[in-house]
């Protein structure tokens, strides 16, 4: 059930009322059932794979809770690892080393198995539970029940963003009630997120596919653009699922946090990775980074360990060597800057903030090229096309590079003036906001426009 269909505002809606119909002890239930039958629209055999996973670190979560051996506490926690990651390998990645393995003479036989939606991110919520629980940093909950509306939540189940238990667990605990405030603020960001997916994001899509499908046919310039189209667009859509997440789940008095903040922005790389997919940032340096010794361990361990971090970051976006590689590079840029003592100033201003923005820009946009690219083959074909310094423009790209020119100037100036822009007004600013935006975007739909999955579906 895609966020960007009929099927999916009506959902929302019938959930919506018949959650503040019931009485207050039955709302969990509501919750509960309408994230499950959100999962089941799309694969009803795969709710079993959740289910499985549900029970066993339910159960870890259990007896690390009874027991005070050390060593029984390290099993324990060990089996939740050992279960979770084994199905992450066994969906995602087992293609991916079964072709790696081929390309130097080993052969394994092939399984025809289907990717289950969100299975990056529950994986690691389901497995954030029993580690801290395990470093007794959380209670363990009582009812498997209450753990399954803790990973299952329909808003953030498919891509995020990744929760903490001890950011949402306490909530469902304890669901605040909706106010007039809450319910406009999550009309608002539900506007907002439709309007960057569908105006923004699909749009961008359209520029930046056919250029890294086919590198070869495209002068630099055109290249360059179709670079930073695919750069805005994925952010625009990564976003865009959040503040529909966000925006939805606050309709049911659930606040999650944001995965955003202006990441574009950033004058470093070290800033960037604190501004974009915040939530997968937290996790992979709490539970990875630190657990791998983090800086404590002296310099050249601390590169060694930014560069693991971050190449196993790849590697949970895509199961491709491309991926691996868009990981590893961030983790020399962040390797890099740590030995060149360079940090996130957050009071740089002037020519010095918007050479240091730019040139953050242009290394993540690097990046962007081996996450996009089919191939290094591919990845390689547009860095050669860039170099080539071919600027000319043809007649059928010139709409496409201004458009997206535009896009990216408004977005350095019109963004850090955000804050003076948005309408205050507690009541009539964002119900006329939403309802302009909402009546754009139901034209839009009920017109029969498509609209392309999230791109984050596909991790």
């Amino acid at each position: 059930m895609l966020f960007t269909t009929l099927h999916f505002a009506a959902f929302l809606l019938f959930t919506f009322l018949v959650f503040h119909l019931v009485p207050g002890r039955f709302r969990r239930a509501v919750m509960l059932v309408s994230s499950v039958y959100f999962y089941a629209s799309w694969s009803v055999p795969y709710l079993a794979l959740i289910a499985a996973q549900l029970c066993v670190d339910w159960s870890c979560g259990y007896w690390l809770s009874r027991s005070e051996s050390t060593s029984r506490r390290k099993w324990i926690v060990v089996v939740s690892l050992v279960v979770n990651l084994s199905s992450l390998c066994l969906f995602k990645y087992y293609g991916f080393f079964l072709r790696t393995l081929d390309a130097v003479g080993f052969h394994l036989p092939p399984l025809e198995l289907t990717l289950p939606l969100g299975i990056s991110f529950y994986t690691f919520e389901s497995m954030s539970y029993t580690i801290d629980v395990y470093r007794r940093r959380l209670q363990p909950v009582r009812s498997p029940l209450h753990l399954a509306l803790f990973v299952t939540w329909f808003p953030h189940l498919i891509a995020g963003p990744i929760i903490r238990p001890a950011e949402l667990v306490p909530q469902l605990g304890n669901i605040s009630p909706v106010t007039r405030e809450r319910f406009f603020s999550g009309l608002q960001l539900l506007a907002l997120g439709y309007c960057k997916k569908l105006l923004g994001a699909d749009w961008l899509a359209k520029v930046a596919d056919p250029i890294f499908l086919h590198p070869h046919t495209y002068t630099s310039l055109e290249l360059l653009v179709g670079v930073y189209a695919y750069a805005f667009q994925i952010y625009l859509d990564f976003s865009a699922y959040t503040d529909i997440a966000r925006g939805a789940s606050r309709w049911f008095g659930i606040e999650l946090p944001e995965n955003f903040n202006a990441p574009y922005l950033a004058t470093s790389i070290t800033d960037f990775w604190r501004r974009w997919h915040m939530t997968l940032s937290h996790w992979l340096r709490d539970y990875l980074y630190l657990s791998l010794g983090g800086n404590r361990k002296g310099h050249a361990r601390t590169y060694i360990n930014l560069c693991l971090t971050m190449l196993l970051g790849g590697l949970w976006h895509g199961a491709a060597w491309t991926f691996v590689a868009w990981g590893g590079l961030h983790g020399i840029y962040l390797a890099v800057e740590r030995a060149l003592g360079v940090q996130p100033e957050k009071h740089l201003s002037g020519l010095s903030r918007v050479v240091r923005t730019l040139l953050t820009f242009h290394l993540v946009c690097a990046a962007w090229v081996l996450f996009r690219a089919r191939s290094f083959a591919d990845a390689a074909e547009i860095f050669r096309g860039i170099a080539s310094l071919s600027l000319h423009v043809t007649r059928e790209m010139l709409p496409s590079v201004l458009g997206v020119t535009l896009l990216v100037i408004a977005y350095w100036l019109v963004r850090p003036l955000r804050p003076r822009l948005l309408l205050r007004a507690p009541f009539g600013g964002p119900l006329l906001f939403s309802a302009l935006m909402g009546g754009v975007l139901v034209v839009y739909m009920l017109l029969g426009a498509s609209s392309n999955a999230f791109i984050y579906f596909q991790f």
